[in-house]
């Protein structure tokens, strides 16, 4: 090659590294940063601007770089709560309901150049490169006898090993660039990549830092170190983090142990009510091992995170860019609340045909159970309002979208729906700026549970495992697993139990096994309990049935129905935006007071082969159809490489 050629590249692929660098070795630089001109007179050194040679020095500068760290987890393609379950069995974009092609992340048609792949990628590594920036000073400064300064060491570790980790599980079979310090030249970002067991090994290593040196709990970074430190990342957190790694190579025993102690050692416990881990009504309460502190405070380094709120609670409402699939809607619909349960007990209006009230049917058996509540919202759900109205009511208000057309159902979670604001829904207005400061979690205790079980089933502990399971269940109210005679049976008394796994209350005989506890955990429990959290694409990869899921999912077909809501036409009809199985005509039969809840709020037609009332077979209700046909597993179990770093990194391939 001509050597004006490869002046030419060597200048592209340094332009190209520029955007990642720069945002991640000056993040704390960039308001003093001064243009230097091009004519030598001009060439001045301003005094007063902070350079790498005068800033880190001192505790109180690495506190001010790990705030840059923790600020680069605001980041919302780091979760990916917005696209990346888009590609498993949990969610569908909305792109899809409206029956549009095209989306890449869902049908599988990604590539290295998808902007996705690619933000994913440069969101964590700004995190390692300003990790590596506190971590770098740190050892500079080589403090001594500063507990301050040896806390603020082992977040920016454990910060770092929580990106990696993510690196890992998300990119080109967990091989990536390892960067243990911040690049100072052109050939230290010409780094080789690792292979998977050394990038596990070592945000393994710094996990393991943050356990040893981290208050464990939010509480003890309260107690121990002082008020004014909710939202730093724990040393249960870290703990919690190693064992589900360990979930993830499905190697259950060393699971088992950091589990356990996360579990028996620390003092996080299952919220009494699902919606105050989601909703931002509760927020760092002791069933959180860690979440992501967000505000709608401004940021004053004036860096990337200019609005340190998200935007993940107004695209899931007021956007609806998000939908649950038509598969996993189905499944919380059929949990079926434990009647025995006073929890489950309401006070239910009866409207006659006219919509005018008639009377109160007290002390009945909700229709749907808490957790879907919490979750999920559907048209006809009598039970549990939204934004202070009842769900078939929500979208009279100007500013809020309604249950109708592709919008079958809205997701509840990160939203703040527990708020009585007349069904206005999430809050408006130019100061808000479509954003919220509701946290997201990364982890809460019963994502532990759901671990732990899976390791009990492994280890063919069923009775353990079920002990786990049905604490979740409990908490959100729901007819619990197994036997009330069977040793784990805590509830015993005070619960009703299914007697076998297959939730049939017919056959009360089939005992609960190895097979069919484990089918009931991958894809009841997790998916109804984690819907858009607990890292779904890493299980159905380990799982082995990625592909198998999505066509089974994609196998099915449902009607849209009209609703005449529950004010039987006092306001206007949802049109076509009931889910059900193709065939199925909705009833409420199976309820204990379905007399009170009349099946002529859906326009049912009389003769099920001609209605035009009724969309039979929506395709955009038909669950990754595209997607399962063009999944490959060697091809899209992993995000590839994206563009920009092949172009940047002349190594990537060595």
């Amino acid at each position: 090659m001509k050597m004006e050629n490869i002046h030419i590249e060597f200048k592209k692929i340094v332009l190209t590294m520029k955007k990642t660098f720069l945002k991640g070795i000056i993040p704390l630089l960039v308001f003093a940063c001064a243009f230097q001109a091009c004519v030598d007179e001009l060439d001045q050194v301003n005094p007063n601007a902070l350079t790498l040679g005068t800033f880190w020095q001192s505790t109180a500068d690495l506190n001010t770089g790990l705030n840059a760290v923790y600020a680069a987890m605001r980041d919302e393609d780091i979760l990916g709560i917005l696209w990346d379950y888009t590609r498993t069995d949990i969610a569908v974009p909305f792109s899809h309901r409206s029956n549009a092609t095209g989306n890449p992340i869902h049908d599988q048609t990604f590539d290295l150049s998808t902007n996705q792949v690619q933000n994913k990628w440069d969101a964590c590594f700004l995190g390692v490169f300003r990790a590596n920036q506190v971590i770098d000073a740190y050892d500079r400064l080589s403090p001594s006898n500063d507990e301050t300064a040896d806390l603020i060491l082992a977040q920016a570790r454990a910060l770092r090993g929580y990106f990696y980790y993510t690196l890992h599980h998300s990119y080109n079979n967990g091989s990536v660039p390892i960067f243990r310090s911040v690049p100072k030249d052109f050939d230290e970002f010409q780094l080789t990549f690792s292979s998977s067991d050394e990038v596990q090994a070592f945000y393994r290593e710094d996990l393991q830092f943050g356990l040893d040196n981290l208050p464990g709990t939010y509480n003890a970074w309260q107690a121990d170190v002082g008020g004014g430190n909710l939202g730093r990342i724990t040393g249960g957190f870290c703990e919690a983090l190693i064992g589900k790694s360990f979930v993830n190579d499905n190697d259950f025993a060393s699971a088992e142990v950091y589990l356990r102690n996360v579990m028996d050692n620390y003092t996080y416990e299952l919220q009494d009510d699902l919606a105050n881990c989601l909703t931002g009504q509760a927020e760092f309460n002791n069933e959180s091992i860690y979440e992501i502190n967000y505000s709608y405070d401004a940021n004053p380094l004036g860096l990337d995170e200019q609005n340190l709120a998200q935007r993940i609670s107004h695209s899931l409402n007021d956007g609806n860019q998000v939908q649950l699939t038509s598969w996993l809607t189905q499944k919380y619909r059929n949990e079926r609340p434990d009647p025995a349960d006073p929890a489950n007990l309401v006070n239910r209006n009866i409207y006659d045909s006219s919509g005018d009230l008639i009377g109160v049917h007290e002390n009945v058996v909700r229709m749907y159970s808490w957790r879907m509540a919490n979750s999920l919202s559907s048209v006809d759900d009598r039970d549990t309002p939204m934004y202070g109205v009842e769900m078939a009511e929500y979208g009279r208000e100007q500013m809020a979208a309604t249950h109708a057309r592709q919008y079958p159902n809205f997701i509840k979670k990160f939203t703040g729906w527990t708020t009585n604001n007349g069904g206005v829904g999430e809050l408006e207005g130019p100061e808000y700026d479509n954003r919220s400061d509701i946290n997201i979690p990364i982890m809460r205790l019963a994502e532990v549970y759901l671990l732990y079980a899976e390791c009990m089933i492994e280890k063919g502990d069923l009775s353990e495992a079920l002990r786990y399971i049905n604490r979740i269940r409990k908490r959100s109210h729901l007819i619990l697993l197994g036997s009330s005679s069977d040793p784990s049976a805590e509830f015993a008394g005070s619960a009703t139990y299914y007697n076998d796994i297959d939730l049939d209350l017919t056959n009360g005989e089939e005992a609960v096994t190895l097979t069919n506890l484990m089918e009931h955990l991958r894809f009841t429990e997790k998916p109804l309990e984690l819907a858009l959290e607990g890292d779904r694409t890493i299980d159905l990869r380990r799982w082995g049935v990625w592909k198998q899921q999505l066509e089974y999912i994609a196998q099915f077909q449902y009607d849209a129905w009209h609703f005449r809501n529950n004010r039987m036409g006092k306001n206007p009809t949802r049109w076509r935006c009931f889910a059900m199985p193709a065939g199925v005509i909705p009833s409420y039969d199976s309820f204990a007071d379905s007399e009170f809840i009349p099946d002529y709020a859906f326009r049912v037609p009389t003769n099920l082969q001609i209605n035009g009332n009724r969309r039979t077979n929506e395709p955009f209700l038909r669950d990754h159809l595209i997607g399962s046909q063009n999944f490959i597993e060697d091809v899209h179990s992993y995000l590839p490489i994206p563009q920009d770093e092949i172009n940047a990194n002349l190594n990537w391939d060595q």
